[in-house]
Parts: structure tokens; sequence; C-alpha cells
């Protein structure tokens, strides 16, 4: 497939990958057919002027050359692809740790002021029926408190 009709061997070729758009003079391109003994119909590239040490080509090396590149091509974005997803998977693993982490702590920290509270009011004689850790008002207040916190930490995280 790669052999040479004898016309090509003749002058030294430049070397260019891939479908050639124009020569190297800056003229178009056109195609013909070989009609010599070892190429018998086969396609090439070649400048309009049709000078030697111009653009010459053979069609079948270009297509080969085209998917040489789009291979070289898929196997970059590839590896891009895997080293994207690993840095993203490790980036939320650590935020999502970081999230847990600020969970617990805020939840402790919460017990920590509201049992005090409400052994006060507890022991006010006053009938609690409000406040118990089971009431809505109470849900209501520490689900704000607990959103809050969370815009504060993503905002954090964020910058």
């Amino acid at each position: 497939m790669t052999s040479f009709s004898s016309s090509s061997l003749t002058y030294p070729r430049r070397s260019t990958t891939g479908i050639p758009t124009w020569c190297w003079c800056g003229e178009n391109l056109t195609t013909f057919a070989a009609f010599t003994k070892e190429n018998q119909c086969r396609r090439f590239y070649r400048c309009v002027l049709g000078v030697p040490n111009h653009l010459f080509k053979w069609v079948d090396e270009t297509i080969v050359d085209e998917i040489k590149k789009i291979a070289d091509n898929l196997s970059r974005l590839q590896t891009d692809y895997d080293s994207l997803n690993r840095s993203l998977t490790k980036r939320l693993e650590n935020q999502d740790k970081c999230i847990k982490e600020f969970i617990l702590l805020m939840t402790s920290s919460l017990e920590e002021k509201l049992t005090p509270l409400y052994e006060t009011i507890q022991a006010s004689n006053h009938k609690v029926t409000s406040c118990t850790p089971q009431s809505p008002l109470l849900n209501i207040a520490v689900t704000a408190f607990a959103l809050g916190t969370m815009a504060w930490m993503y905002a954090k995280l964020s910058n």
C-alpha cells in the first residue's frame, strides 16, 4: 500500500500529515488517479500547478494519517477525562467529609446549648408545652439555624 510510482521517487516530497487542503505554494490541490503498473487507479493529491517539489500525497495515506490523529486525540481526551474525574471525586469526598464533620460539630454544639435551656425552663414551675424536643416550634428553629449554618459553610468552602 505504501509503494510509490516512479514519478514520485524522482522528486523529494515534503512531509505532511492528514488530508492536505492546499499546496505549500498556496495553490489549491486536485486529485488524480495513477495509472502505473505498481499503483493502478490509486488516487493522489497534487498541486494544481503540477510542478516538481510541490505537494504530492496518496489519498489512502492521508486517510490513515487522519485516523491516527483522531485516535491520538481520543486517547488524550480519555486521559484528561480520567484525570478530571479523579480530581473531582477526591475534591467531592473531601467536601463531604468536611460537611459531615461540621454537622456533627453543630449537632453537639446545639445539644450543649439547648439542654441547659430546656432544663432551666422545666425547673421554673412553668408548664412547658411548646418547647419540648418534639415540638414543631423547636424543630423549625433548629432547622433555620442549620440552614443558616450550611449557607455560611458553603460560602466559606466556595471561596
